[in-house]
């Protein structure tokens, strides 16, 4: 899953937490003493209640004598168990339920092959996890009633006893009975919806006849529209809030298209009944349930927020996970990447399809920064993790990802093909390890890829390569050296080395299999190269350092036809503080034409500083490529008081842009510029409306970082109920910030500490949770001493078990006078409430741990510019 995080709670990239958190111990598949093979749910959901009753019907058969069976079950109130067997009759049992799990002895044992019938009477009331219920309320009256399910990793027993583990995998049926305003959806095909019209209730018959784990069970409940369509003769439909309606067609324009080139690339055709995309309140990123995605509403656009960007990039990854982790799932955690990294790669393919390789090339090479910083101290293939949501991290998504491209630059296009084709056909309906995916590597072509698997799957980190090139012009000879630096033993790969010339002399390349750590070799050429390009097809997920001659680099930044060399390149001249390079990269900006590099020189020349840089940024505020734009405007924070930067960027606040994005990026640097008319200019912005409140949050956020403390007053009252719901949060971290940002008086400490106490007994999660961040994180939190009743009661109070971390930091914080640290953990909990962007859901997990590099110049990286969401999977996913 591709996840981002809920409001409520849960999410993405997976936060469970269990009751007792374990320290990292060696994890396997459960055993299975039983198949579960079929799991019927009936259920009566009532939305204003957030309560369910249940009957949970769940067949077995043993695969050994079995004398008792334990499900899964954590908190529910079960009434009831009966056993039918065959011999036996029906039976009730006197069952043992510890909150975590129902042990149901059998008396006389199950044989192997025998089947039995397991009936549990049960009720869910507003559980911590697995099932999440919106509501309004009276600090939010507009949220819609709703409540949809997310089972990624183990948390789906928090609403029906199950065998709730990765390697079991099982037919589903929910009948689900609601008030007849209301829609249910759920895995699989409608074999009926009835309506009681004496009782006012609409009952759904959903059957899921193929089988699945028990965490892609899907259950939503809710006010909406649906937009029908057919794909290959099967049931395609669009999920949304009547207030989006109009937003469908745009947000999934792709969708068929995507399809057709799975199914056909995969050489499997799309596996499920039917495919639906529900978009749901309070949900951020995606979830890949069987048949049916979970997505956030944030994967919807309105015509403005389109020019920025689409939600292709989630769309793709939820869909390709209907193979990759639905029709195949991992056996166990310590696997994940074989769903996440799959679903990541599979739309990084899509964009390749869709976009052409440019943008393939730079979504690789974000992924590549994302996978080298998370997979260097623990490999991809885990087993000792402490709960199964820690493994949904960047090397499950990105660094899996890049073993597959490293994978298919290896074998080539027709070999990778015929090696996906075989992986998914040999193991369809099964769960699977990474060997699985060896031994069909090794089946179509015949080569042992044991060490390949083992230096990127079964080992941490990467190359760390010093690649050095010297040019001997009296024997006319390259001269290249390839050191790899890190600490660990070598990494054994082939690399491309391509000499390219000024003239039509075709290019020459050489190869070499690296299995030594330092590895260096001389070769003859026709004529002084005028292109070294190391990795040209950008085939090795490794940290290149280049040395090598400044007309080279010259030559990489204006010729080379790889973005990400050009970017390499930028990197380079950005280290310089020398006039004549400030030039050259003020020159490559404007020649460029590829957004992603013209963004990655924006930042080159923001490092670099000085005027030509300025001249240069102000030049790209009229870049055609809203992305390209929105860099140079972001970039220019760093010129402060510059009177020709504040006019620049005040003109555009004045006038607005057709993107939000760079609107509200245009806010933001405005509000670290140091104009004397500050806070009144950003203040003069809250009255514009934006889609996800990308405008207000941004002005909210700049106001926080002003650093004059009229803004105290301003922020205090747009905290309130009443003011815009996806902005309150920014306004409250906002708070936080304007403590660090200037010396504030003891009446205005006493005003934040005040508004963020105000805020603790708000009915919105949300509005709770930036209040409990906001108060860690003042400059000085031993100022907020007056709060500590209120966090204590919230800790004690408090059924979200994701939440308690947090308030706990956050005592301590107060207590100690020291600020909270941002932690990974915090950022996944609020992803939702973090700067983000919809164009780069697509790499959520290089996302979040940019967030904890990012420089202090950028503000609280908490505070999403679009008054973001929260919740993960695939996790998150995410």
């Amino acid at each position: 899953m591709k996840r981002i995080l809920t409001v409520s709670a849960v999410l993405i990239f997976s936060t469970y937490v269990p009751r007792t958190l374990a320290e990292p111990m060696t994890r396997f598949a459960k055993d299975r003493a039983v198949d579960s093979l079929h799991i019927k749910l009936e259920l009566n959901v009532d939305l204003e209640r957030k309560f369910v009753d249940g009957l949970a019907t769940i067949e077995v058969e043993a695969m050994r004598e079995v004398s008792s069976i334990t499900l899964d079950a954590m908190d529910l109130g079960v009434s009831s168990v009966t056993v039918t067997r065959a011999d036996h009759g029906t039976s009730n049992i006197d069952f043992d339920n510890d909150g975590e799990h129902i042990t149901i002895p059998l008396g006389v044992p199950l044989k192997p092959g025998e089947r039995a019938t397991l009936n549990v009477k049960y009720t869910v009331d507003d559980p911590q996890s697995g099932l999440h219920f919106f509501a309004p309320s009276k600090d939010e009256p507009d949220v819609p009633y709703v409540v949809w399910s997310q089972g990624e990793s183990v948390t789906n027993s928090y609403w029906f006893p199950c065998f709730d583990h990765p390697n079991e995998r099982q037919t589903t049926e929910l009948i689900v009975t609601t008030k007849r305003d209301f829609k249910v959806s759920a895995n699989g095909r409608l074999v009926s919806r009835t309506e009681d019209e004496a009782a006012g209730t609409v009952t759904y018959h959903w059957l899921q006849d193929q089988a699945h784990v028990a965490y892609l069970v899907s259950m939503i409940v809710g006010d909406f529209v649906i937009q029908r369509d057919t794909w290959r003769g099967k049931p395609l439909s669009y999920w949304v809030h009547p207030k989006y309606e109009e937003q469908i067609s745009r947000s999934f324009a792709n969708t068929k298209r995507m399809l057709d080139f799975f199914s056909d690339r995969i050489g499997i055709e799309y596996p499920w009944d039917r495919y639906g995309q529900v978009c749901c309140e309070g949900f951020g990123g995606g979830m890949e349930n069987t048949s049916v995605t979970t997505l956030g509403n944030r994967a919807l656009h309105d015509e403005r927020s389109f020019l920025d960007s689409n939600s292709d990039g989630l769309i793709a990854h939820e869909l390709a996970h209907q193979w990759w982790g639905d029709l195949l799932t991992c056996r166990d955690w310590s696997h994940l990447w074989l769903n996440e990294g799959f679903a990541s790669y599979f739309q990084a393919l899509w964009t390749e399809e869709d976009r052409g390789d440019d943008e393939f090339r730079y979504d690789m090479y974000r992924k590549a920064s994302s996978a080298k910083r998370g997979g260097k101290d623990r490999p991809i293939v885990d087993r000792a993790y402490s709960s199964p949501g820690s493994m949904f991290d960047s090397r499950a998504y990105p660094k899996g990802a890049w073993v597959l491209h490293m994978m298919r630059k290896r074998l080539g296009d027709e070999s990778f093909w015929r090696v996906i084709n075989r992986y998914g056909m040999d193991n369809r309906m099964k769960t699977v390890e990474t060997v699985d995916l060896r031994k069909a590597v090794e089946a179509i072509t015949g080569r042992t890829f044991e060490r390949f698997f083992y230096d990127w799957t079964e080992r941490p980190g990467h190359p760390e390569v010093t690649a050095s090139f010297d040019w001997n012009a009296d024997d006319n000879v390259a001269q290249i050296s390839l050191k790899q630096t890190q600490e660990s033993d070598a990494f054994h790969f082939p690399i491309t080395i391509e000499f390219a010339f000024d003239d039509e002399a075709a290019p020459v390349r050489v190869v070499r299999e690296i299995t030594e750590k330092d590895v260096g070799f001389y070769y003859p050429l026709p004529q002084k190269p005028h292109l070294v390009r190391i990795d040209p097809q950008q085939s090795i997920l490794m940290e290149l350092k280049e040395e090598k001659g400044r007309d080279f680099w010259r030559a990489q930044l204006t010729d080379d036809p790889n973005p990400i060399a050009r970017i390499r390149a930028a990197k380079h001249f950005g280290e310089s503080k020398s006039q004549a390079d400030r030039k050259f990269l003020a020159e490559a900006l404007a020649a460029e034409t590829f957004w992603g590099v013209q963004r990655e020189i924006a930042r080159a020349l923001g490092e670099t500083g000085g005027d030509v840089a300025r001249d240069a940024l102000i030049a790209g505020l009229k870049f055609e490529n809203h992305k390209a734009r929105r860099a140079c405007v972001q970039e220019l924070d760093s010129f402060h008081r510059d009177e020709a930067v504040i006019e620049a960027i005040r003109t555009i606040v004045h006038k607005g842009d057709p993107s939000y994005y760079v609107e509200g990026a245009a806010i933001s640097t405005y509000a670290k510029l140091g104009a004397d008319d500050a806070v009144d200019v950003l203040t003069s912005t809250l009255s514009r409306d934006s889609r996800n409140e990308v405008i207000r949050s941004a002005a909210l956020r700049g106001l926080g970082a002003t650093g004059d403390t009229k803004a105290a007053t301003i922020l205090a009252k747009w905290t309130k109920p009443g003011k815009a719901r996806l902005a309150r949060p920014s306004a409250i971290r906002a708070l936080a910030t304007l403590t660090k940002e200037t010396y504030v008086d003891d009446t205005t400490t006493r005003l934040i500490v005040d508004t963020l106490m105000e805020c603790l007994a708000d009915t919105g999660s949300r509005v709770r949770r930036a209040a409990v961040f906001a108060l860690g994180n003042m400059q000085d939190p031993s100022k907020a001493k007056a709060a500590l009743p209120a966090l204590r009661s919230l800790m004690a109070n408090n059924s979200d078990e994701r939440s308690k971390p947090r308030i706990e930091k956050t005592i301590k914080a107060i207590e100690s006078g020291e600020p909270a640290q941002i932690q990974l953990a915090d950022l996944r909990s609020d992803l939702e409430d973090a700067q983000e962007r919809n164009d780069e859901l697509s790499d959520r997990i290089e996302k979040i741990e940019a967030m904890l590099t990012k420089n202090s110049k950028e503000g609280d990286s908490e505070d999403n510019a679009g008054a973001t969401s929260t919740t993960g999977s695939s996790g998150s996913k995410q």
